[in-house]
Order: structure tokens, then C-alpha cells, then sequence
């Protein structure tokens, strides 16, 4: 321990510390300072401990320092100690005043001016003070610009020794005190000027909008937790919302309560960008809360972000419309060690709290529609909990799940009943207008459900790149792709359409037509869940790039409805191939939904066979209908089900030789539809539509 290096003015005296125990450089090294003006002073002590410093001067040359007046300098619990001094008016001039250096370790009593160190050392220097014969140079500061109480402290930072002062507050009042604390009565932002005189002149410091008085806070928190033993770094050291960013001490700070200085507007209803940045390397659980109705007190629902066992957390929150419009609003910041406290009032015991203000603005667009769900592509989750993501505050919703029904709860949770794939669209609306989303293919359900093996493997050197299911010339599938992270491709929601009775080809096409590779896939046709021998339906070897295999679709009763079929490739022929391998080497598997329909009714393909629907398929999902024979015209029901036979779409139109229909089905997925004509007497037409080429 002990001071190893002394710069003030011309001094720069380098020891060894501790070893040179007390030293006594007053009549060998000194320098000279002038009365009024600062200093940069800088004292380094041991670079492995912290020490506490204080620095004395005898400015009335009376031999004897006091401890209080004398003391011109002061630093705790560092290595390097920096700042400014200044020689206060009245110092004895022209005289070798002696100024004395002390250290100790921090843990030690603080040094006073004739205490012994009890681990450090003391040094003494000479000063010589000279009068100023300058004019002011005026300077202040305020212990704050951003005032919730109106009041502030001012302090004089002037140099050349001035003798007199005068402030002027902005609020049409004045002090002549050096360093007056002057309270505003009125909420505003304020100009500050002071004129500062010695006998040889005067001048003038104003700072233009300085003081800033908003008395407009949240209510008071009905609790305020404290840091229980702060350790290791944890806590928040800087804290972004929106356009709010803050920048603090980490957990050694305790509660910090930012109200007042730190504050942002957000609109109801819109997403906003968080973000903190957590000490240290360790993972924090963060938690963020608003208290939307101003009573003091956090709630459950008053949570808006969380997260977990993370560092640096980010993300974004979205501004609930029920909470208090126009008022300052006090929002709740914890961060603690993963698995510390979780409540807004409970003390974190080695993180943090910090308070903010955040005004919740109204909002004057309409939403922007977006939900998520806890639904996994493939999996049995069901009923399936949606959850309202819309911004811009909707208030009120309106839900379609593919299946018929509907909802008007903002989060709703749905059972499917049937087996299919299933578009969900979310409507929602405010005073301001809708705004509607929807999601294709968003949900594939199998019912009853079953539960398939994992595949999984890694895609070096080849992968499937497409595969297409083909009856003659109508295609049923067509899936391009590129290499599956894991090795697995989930692409269960396309539905690959086979009919008992028909011809049909499966095609596997991969990236590489030069090595030799093996491809298998299997049908589960009794819809087990288990990909059997007997459900195999391609087993090949191959160095070309495409294979096609005729696959015989059962013709059973039972084997019609909503399955799945498994393919697969690979480089190497061993092991022997199976539905469930796991971390293969070169080899990839990918997963789609299969319908296994019935022969379509005859009579039902025969009716009105002058009828031509068309261009089928479509790429844009325009149709028009046409019905030349003069005997068929009338007005017609039109149904368009999807291959699960759910309906879609119900419209009537009226067909004869001179008038054609459109029927427009661009809102639907890729995909194979029934088009169903229905005439007053019953009698009914169907034709089979491509929509998506």
C-alpha cells in the first residue's frame, strides 16, 4: 500500500509507498497555485487495494491543520484518485503553506490531518498561493437540471477569486449568496445567470434552459425494496425503453428511484423496444412491471415482461389500453440472481430495483392484427390456446378457426373436433378502424391424435430438395426445399391428397445425382402412429437425382382419412433403414399430411356436364364458371370445401349461355378443393379445383 505518485501544479513526485513510511517534502518540492483558480490534482496509491485519500492545506499558515476547513481534497475506495482543487479566498499569499498528503486502506479509519496510517502512509508538499489579478470567469453547476421538488442547490465553480455574486433564477428572483439553493414555486424550465465581480471586473454565465421543474410524478410506491447483500455484480447498468435509455450503478446502488429525471411517452397498444444490460457475466431473471392504474401498488396483470435466466435481456412489451391515459405512471424494474425474488416488493437480494415514469399516451390508429398460440406444428396439442398479440389497442376481436366456428374473446382457447388443416384468422378492431391477419395451414390435427417417432440427422452432402405426388396429370404435391436443420423437415401443412382407385407416383428428387444414396417412405395407413413394414410405400437405391415409385393407396373404408407420411434419404445403406433414426449421418427426413379420400361420387362428377370451371388448376385462385346448355340455366348454390370436407366458402350465382360467374378463391391456401353446385330442385354438380400451381 501507500502513495506512489503526488501531481499537483508543478509537482510530480514519484515514491516508493508504504516502505518510505512518512515523508516531508514541504522544503524540497512545492509548487505554485493562484488564489480562485482550479487545479487538476491526481493521487495514486496501490493498484491491488483500494485506499481512502484526503488532502489538507494551511491556508492561514498557522501550523496546524483543521480537519474540516483545511480539507481541500477527498476520494474513497480507489487506486487512482483525480480531481480538482481551488484555493479559497483568504489564503495567506506569497508564503510556503504546507499541504498534506494522507492514505490508508479503506477498511482503516479515515485519515485525519496528525493520525498514523495504519497500513498506508502520509506526505507532506509546500504551496505557495499568489493573488489573482484577473477578472471572474464565471461558472456554475446545479446538483441537478431535472427537479421534481422545485428546489435546487447551485454551487459557484468561478474562477479568479471572485468577491461577490449575483444569480438571477429565471423566475424573477435573485440571491447574492455564493452558493444559494433556490426552491421554484412554478412547474416550467428555466434560464440561470450569474454575475460574478472581484476588484478587477465582472462576468456574466448564463445557461439557457437549465432548471427544468416538473412536478408531475407517479404516485408514491406502497413499497421500496432494498438490495439485501449485493454481490458479484448483479444489478442493471443500463436501461433502455423506447426512446428512454439510462445508464446506472449496478446493484451496490440499492433502490434507485428515477422518476423524476428519467421519463417516456408510449402509445397504448403499440409494441415497444426493452432492453437492459445486466452486471457482471452471471444470468439475471428480470421482471418489468407498470402500474396501469396509479394506485402505488403492482398487480399480476400489472407484469409486462419477463425474462428468464438471461443476461442483457431483450425484447419488447406491448402498452395494455387500459391503463390510466396522460399520467405519469411508475414503472417497476427487478433484476436478481436466476431463482431469487419475483415480486415487485420483494428486497432482491443481490440485484436491483429501479423506478421510472412512463405517460401512457392514447391511441389514434387502427390495430395491427398478430396473435400467437401454444400450437406446435405435429404435435396433439388441443384445445389450443390463442393469444392476442394485436398493437395499437383493439378493443375488440373477432376469431375464426377454419373449422366453422368462431370467437370474440380476446384469448380464446379452442378444441378441434375433426381431423384436418385449418386457417385461423384474427380480426381485430378499435374506434379507429380493423385490421385482419390470417395464418395458412395454421393448425394440422389428427383426430383421434397420434403421436409419431423423432427423425433426426445432419445434411453434409445430401438432402431432399423436393418431393411431388402426382395422379396422372394433376399434381397433389409438389414441395421444394432446402437442407433441414437436424436433418428433419416438418411440412405437415401441406396435405398430399390420395384417392383409392388411382394411379398415383410419389417423386423424391435430392441434391446430388452422382453418389449412390437409398430413399424409403412410409404411409401410416391405420393412423397408429407407427410407421410399420406393411405401410411402406418406397424402398429404392439410386445415384440418380429423381425417384419415382407407383404407391397403391388402400381401398379399404378404414384406411380413408387424415394421416401421415414419413420420407427419408441417405448416403449409406447401414444400419438397416428405420422411420425413427436418430442423428444419422447424411441423411435427412422430412414429414407431410396425407387425406385418404374416397372415389368421388359419380353422379355427382357426371351432373351438368356442360358445366367447365376453369382455369383449373389456378394460379391466383380466380374461377369462372361457365354453363352453355340453355336447359341447365337457373341460379346455383355454390359450396367450396376443403379436402377435409370443411366448408370454406358459400356464395350463390346465376349461370346461363350468355352469363358467366367468377368465383374467387384467393384467400384460400395452396391446395385441393371441391366446388359444389346446387340448383332449386336439388340436384347437384362437383368439380375438383387445383388452387396454387
Amino acid at each position: 500500500m501507500g502513495i506512489l505518485n503526488v501531481t499537483l501544479g508543478s509537482i510530480n513526485n514519484t515514491t516508493l509507498g508504504v516502505q518510505d513510511g512518512f515523508r516531508d517534502y514541504a522544503c524540497t518540492i512545492g509548487t505554485t497555485l493562484t488564489v480562485g483558480q482550479s487545479y487538476p490534482i491526481s493521487v495514486r496509491t496501490n493498484t491491488g487495494v483500494e485506499e481512502r485519500v484526503r488532502v489538507w492545506l494551511d491556508v492561514n499558515n498557522d501550523g496546524t491543520l483543521n480537519p474540516t476547513s483545511e480539507l481541500i481534497f477527498s476520494s474513497t475506495a480507489l487506486q487512482f484518485h483525480s480531481g480538482t482543487i481551488s484555493l479559497p479566498t483568504g489564503t495567506t499569499l506569497n508564503t510556503r503553506l504546507r499541504l498534506r498528503v494522507a492514505s490508508d486502506w479503506v477498511n482503516s479509519p479515515v485519515p485525519a490531518p496528525c493520525s498514523t496510517p495504519l497500513y498506508s502512509q502520509t506526505e507532506d508538499y509546500a504551496i505557495t498561493a499568489v493573488g489573482n489579478t484577473a477578472a471572474p470567469v464565471a461558472e456554475f453547476v446545479a446538483d441537478q437540471t431535472v427537479t421534481c421538488s422545485g428546489c435546487v442547490q447551485f454551487t459557484d465553480q468561478t474562477q479568479n477569486a471572485p468577491t461577490s455574486w449575483l444569480w438571477t433564477f429565471g423566475d424573477n428572483t435573485t440571491s447574492t449568496q455564493q452558493n444559494p439553493n433556490h426552491c421554484y414555486t412554478t412547474p416550467g424550465t428555466y434560464t440561470v445567470t450569474l454575475t460574478a465581480t472581484n476588484a478587477t471586473g465582472s462576468n456574466v454565465r448564463t445557461r439557457t434552459s437549465y432548471i427544468v421543474y416538473n412536478n408531475l410524478v407517479p404516485v408514491a410506491a406502497t413499497c421500496t425494496p432494498t438490495t439485501v447483500a449485493y454481490c458479484c455484480d448483479y444489478g442493471i447498468t443500463s436501461f433502455t425503453l423506447g426512446s428512454l435509455t439510462k445508464t446506472s450503478l449496478n446493484g451496490q446502488a440499492g433502490y434507485e428511484n428515477f422518476t423524476c429525471t428519467n421519463r417516456v411517452q408510449l402509445v397504448e397498444g403499440t409494441a415497444v423496444p426493452i432492453s437492459l444490460v445486466t452486471g457482471g457475466t452471471s444470468p439475471h431473471d428480470t421482471r418489468v412491471w407498470l402500474d396501469l392504474n396509479n394506485d402505488g401498488a403492482f398487480t399480476g396483470n400489472e407484469l409486462l415482461y419477463t425474462a428468464l435466466n438471461s443476461d442483457n435481456p431483450s425484447g419488447t412489451l406491448i402498452i395494455p389500453g387500459a391503463a390510466v391515459k396522460n399520467t405519469p405512471l411508475r414503472l417497476r424494474v427487478l433484476a436478481d440472481f436466476v431463482g431469487g425474488v419475483s415480486g415487485p416488493c420483494s428486497n432482491p437480494q443481490l440485484g436491483q430495483v429501479e423506478d421510472y415514469t412512463v405517460t401512457v399516451l392514447p391511441n389514434t390508429t387502427p390495430p395491427t392484427a398478430n396473435f400467437t398460440s401454444n400450437y406446435v406444428l405435429g404435435d396433439c396439442q388441443n384445445p389450443v390456446q390463442f393469444t392476442d398479440q394485436s398493437t395499437n389497442a383493439p378493443t375488440s376481436w373477432l376469431w375464426t378457426f377454419g373449422d366453422n366456428t368462431t370467437s370474440t374473446q380476446q384469448n380464446p382457447s379452442h378444441i378441434y373436433s375433426t381431423s384436418g388443416v385449418f386457417n385461423v384468422t384474427l380480426t381485430a378492431t378499435n374506434a379507429f378502424g380493423s385490421n385482419v391477419v390470417t395464418r395458412n395451414s395454421y393448425v394440422v390435427f389428427m383426430q383421434p391424435c397420434v403421436s409419431y417417432c423423432t427423425a433426426t440427422g445432419t445434411t453434409p452432402n445430401i438432402w431432399l430438395t423436393n418431393v411431388a405426388v402426382r395422379r396422372g396429370a394433376t399434381t397433389d404435391l409438389n414441395n421444394s426445399s432446402a437442407a433441414s436443420a437436424s436433418g428433419y423437415g416438418n411440412y405437415t401443412s401441406q396435405v398430399v391428397n390420395l384417392y383409392q382407385g388411382q394411379s398415383t407416383t410419389l417423386n423424391l428428387t435430392v441434391n446430388t445425382g452422382f453418389q449412390q444414396h437409398i430413399l424409403w417412405a412410409w404411409v401410416d395407413w391405420n393412423r397408429n402412429g407407427t410407421y410399420e413394414a406393411s405401410e411402406q410405400v418406397a424402398n429404392g437405391s439410386t445415384t440418380a437425382a429423381l425417384f419415382s415409385t407407383p404407391i397403391t393407396v388402400p381401398t379399404t373404408a378404414a384406411s380413408r382419412g387424415f394421416t401421415r407420411m414419413r420420407v427419408m434419404v441417405r448416403l449409406n445403406t447401414s444400419p438397416v433403414p428405420t422411420a425413427c433414426q436418430i442423428n444419422q449421418n447424411n441423411s435427412e427426413t422430412e414429414d407431410y399430411s396425407v387425406l385418404v379420400n374416397a372415389t368421388l361420387n359419380t353422379n355427382e362428377a357426371r351432373a351438368l356436364p356442360a358445366l367447365a370451371v376453369f382455369p383449373n388448376p389456378t394460379a391466383d385462385g380466380h374461377l369462372t364458371l361457365r354453363l352453355p346448355d340453355p336447359a341447365a340455366a337457373g341460379t346455383y348454390t355454390v359450396r367450396v370445401d376443403n379436402v377435409v370436407g370443411a366448408q370454406v366458402l358459400e356464395t350463390s350465382v346465376r349461370l346461363s349461355p350468355s352469363q358467366e360467374a367468377e368465383l374467387n378463391l384467393s384467400g384460400l391456401p395452396r391446395g385441393l378443393y371441391l366446388v359444389r353446385l346446387q340448383n332449386a330442385e336439388g340436384k347437384m354438380a362437383t368439380r375438383r379445383i387445383q388452387v396454387g400451381l
